[in-house]
């Protein structure tokens, strides 16, 4: 497998979960990064994730939310539609984790029915079950 690596040009980032380029707000960057972290250093494959999936809240009034990395145990996992193993939430580097943001993580990892849920902004990493 090929190591991935980040690619911007023109004020813009490649999203290879999107096949599309997107703004290069730090945000983005920070999730980018994260994504090529996941395959690069810890063997998933993009295909057992996702960029940005609804996660819905039972809740009467509180919507659906967006997961910034969902990652599934197999590809299979994925395809059959069977709960997520991981939500990342990703923050700009140049943003604070505030316990709010833990929150929101642990809410979307049990919305999407997934084991663990990481929050990250690049220089804090954070990580729960």
């Amino acid at each position: 497998m090929d190591t991935l690596i980040i690619k911007e040009e023109n004020g813009k980032i490649y999203c290879p979960l999107l096949d599309t380029w997107h703004v290069s707000t730090p945000e983005e960057k920070v999730r980018q990064n994260y994504i090529i972290k996941l395959v690069n250093d810890y063997g998933y494959s993009l295909e057992q994730m996702s960029q940005e999936i609804k996660v819905n809240n039972s809740q009467r009034g509180q919507g659906a939310a967006r997961a910034d990395i969902v990652v599934w145990k197999s590809k299979e996992d994925k395809i059959a539609g069977k709960s997520a193993f991981i939500v990342v939430e990703c923050k700009a580097e140049n943003v604070r984790i505030h316990q709010e943001d833990y929150y929101q993580g642990y809410n979307y990892a049990s919305w999407a029915g997934a084991s663990f849920f990481v929050t990250t902004n690049e220089n804090r990493l954070d990580f729960s079950m």
